[in-house]
């Protein structure tokens, strides 16, 4: 069967194939002429800062363009977590926030990754999980990065959090075996 997000791998049409390598090969050259608007000073910007901003963002549009044309989902995660990388690099680079308080964006970029590839899961309940144990994650961590407590607390919310994934996978896997040996 040859359902969108079957586990089956369809092999791609030509048209496809190039649409793919049209798309990648434009946003490169986009990204092409940002940097080199960058080093010769129409945008004000350094090379260095906008280098990795530009150049993640632009595979991460093409990669995302090349996933929904071919309905790959591994592809999309790909391209959510890359395009998450990019923001929080842009970020850094147009206002005051520094890596220090962005790292948390890097944490939840699995869960983005999943949160984009969800729409061609074949389990969705499989995708989700990582969804909400990275954003947790990251939600945790942007107490410290925020400002709003230091590692003190940050560091006890961590591992109450932890612990509190891992007696839901214990539940979990107990009421699933449960319900096998049924």
């Amino acid at each position: 069967m040859n359902e969108v997000g079957s586990s089956e791998v369809l092999p791609l049409t030509k048209k496809q194939k190039y649409a793919c390598y049209i798309v990648t090969g434009a946003f490169l050259l986009a990204a092409g002429l940002i940097l080199v608007l960058s080093g010769v000073g129409v945008i004000s910007a350094s090379v260095g800062d906008v280098a990795a901003p530009t150049v993640l963002y632009a595979l991460g549009v093409s990669i995302l363009i090349s996933a929904v044309i071919t309905k790959n989902s591994i592809s999309l995660w790909i391209a959510g977590v890359m395009l998450t990388c990019a923001s929080a690099s842009l970020i850094e680079v147009v206002t005051s926030a520094t890596y220090g308080n962005l790292y948390p964006m890097y944490i939840a970029a699995p869960g983005v990754g999943c949160a984009f590839s969800l729409w061609l899961a074949e389990d969705k309940p499989f995708v989700i999980k990582p969804m909400i144990f990275f954003g947790g994650l990251a939600a945790v961590f942007s107490l410290n990065s925020s400002g709003a407590c230091g590692w003190g607390i940050t560091g006890g919310v961590l591992a109450a959090y932890i612990g509190l994934v891992i007696i839901a996978i214990a539940i979990n896997a107990y009421l699933g075996r449960n319900k096998n040996n049924a």
